[in-house]
């Protein structure tokens, strides 16, 4: 006669016990590895989007920098409608402009690198804080000013809804110095803080010098992160790529 050998039910329920315990331990790194190498990606492509637009207009014999003097500012340096900035986003053709609520929406809920507070405002390029703010083809929103003699590019890979909305993770900041045509990633920005009253001056505290940093106090910290996305490199741990340390 023969004899079937096989698990008992206490043996199939602890094998399965150990199954969910690894399972509910490996799945959460698991699914932000994807979510990190999907911010990686989204980057890349809006990167060579912008820098593929803006070298269009170069070639098209635009100036990237034109001071346009008013009464109010004489210095002519804050343009939030520069002709170079009309050229960008006529190249991204379909673009639908963010509207006052949209923008208001996003500003209460975007983050800081580390996402301890909301993002406030950089002092120089002024992101979603600009007249012009536009939503592109791709769902991605793009933003250009000109503004500390240079004009800054602002981009977020995932758009308005699609989180996670933070500086360094899908917010990236370029530049272009007055009197160049080199397109470069922001290495310097200020934080601009508010009182109840409107009454607004620069945080540049010690805690709040660095810009891309796991310990940084900024509310504007990640607004020099696009310096090590491009590279790859984390700003404190230089055996990590940059989108492995993204906290």
């Amino acid at each position: 006669m023969f004899k079937f050998k096989g698990f008992t039910l206490a043996e199939v329920l602890i094998t399965l016990g150990i199954i969910g315990v690894v399972a509910a331990m490996t799945l959460p790194a698991l699914i932000q590895k994807q979510q990190k190498k999907e911010l990686e990606v989204a980057f890349k492509k809006s990167y060579a989007t912008l820098y593929s637009s803006f070298n269009q207009v170069i070639a098209d014999g635009y100036p990237v920098y034109v001071l346009n003097p008013t009464e109010e500012r004489p210095d002519g340096d804050p343009n939030y409608n520069s002709e170079f900035a009309q050229q960008i986003y006529n190249k991204y053709r379909k673009i639908r402009k963010i509207t006052s609520k949209e923008k208001i929406d996003y500003t209460k809920n975007a983050r800081n690198f580390n996402k301890s507070s909301t993002m406030s405002s950089p002092r120089c390029s002024q992101y979603m804080y600009t007249d012009n703010a536009f939503i592109t083809s791709d769902g991605s929103i793009i933003s250009v000013m000109q503004n500390c003699g240079a004009l800054w590019f602002t981009f977020d890979t995932n758009g308005l809804y699609k989180g996670p909305n933070a500086l360094g993770h899908d917010i990236f900041i370029f530049y272009s110095p007055k009197n160049t045509t080199k397109f470069l990633p922001a290495d310097k920005e200020s934080e601009v803080t508010c009182d109840e009253d409107g009454n607004c001056d620069y945080n540049n505290t010690e805690e709040a010098k660095d810009k891309c940093s796991n310990t940084s106090k900024s509310n504007i910290n990640g607004a020099t992160c696009a310096v090590y996305a491009i590279i790859d490199k984390c700003p404190w741990d230089e055996t990590k790529t940059y989108w492995e340390c993204l906290p």
